[in-house]
C-alpha cells in the first residue's frame, strides 16, 4: 500500500503519518490518497471523517485504520484485475476475430488453388503463431501500462 496524506487538521495529520509512516509516498507515486475532506483526485480517495461518504469515522484505532485501508486496498486491487482481465479479453477478441477471417479466408484460398496439404498446413501454423505472438505484444503493452 502507497498512500499519500491530505489532512487538515494537525493533530490529525500527525496521528496518520505516525501510523501509516511505512506507507507514506508522494501523490505521484500513491496507490491511493487518504484524506480529511472530501477533494478531487484522479486517485482512490479514502476518506476519514464525521460526514457520510467517509470510509472511516472519527475516533478510530491504530488497528481499526489498518483494518479499513487494507480493505479498501484490497477493493482497489480487485477492481484492477477486473478492468484488467476485461481489457486482455477484449484486446483478445479484437486480435483473435481479423486472425479467423484471415484464417478462413486462406483455407478457401488454399482450397482453390493449392493441392498440397502439408504447405496448407505449414501456412496455417504460421499464421497462427503469428497471430499469438501479436497478442502477446499486445497484452503485454497494457499490462505495462496498468502497472
Amino acid at each position: 500500500m502507497k498512500i499519500a496524506l491530505i489532512c487538515d487538521s494537525l493533530l490529525l495529520d500527525r496521528s496518520l503519518e505516525m501510523y501509516l509512516k511505512e506507507h507514506l509516498t508522494s501523490y505521484k507515486l500513491c496507490d491511493f490518497v487518504v484524506a480529511t475532506q472530501m477533494i478531487e483526485s484522479q486517485k482512490p480517495v479514502f476518506l476519514i471523517g464525521d460526514f457520510e461518504g467517509a470510509n472511516l469515522k472519527i475516533p478510530f484505532t491504530r488497528e481499526i485504520l489498518f483494518q479499513e485501508l487494507e480493505t479498501f486496498d484490497r477493493k482497489l486491487r480487485s477492481k484492477v484485475m477486473q478492468e484488467t482481465k476485461s481489457q486482455e479479453f477484449e484486446i483478445s477478441d479484437k486480435i483473435n476475430s481479423p486472425f479467423l477471417n484471415i484464417e478462413s479466408q486462406s483455407n478457401v484460398q488454399a482450397d482453390s488453388s493449392i493441392g498440397d496439404s502439408a504447405l496448407r498446413t505449414k501456412i496455417e501454423e504460421v499464421l497462427q503463431r503469428y497471430a499469438k505472438e501479436i497478442e502477446a505484444i499486445v497484452q503485454e503493452h497494457y499490462r505495462d501500462k496498468n502497472v
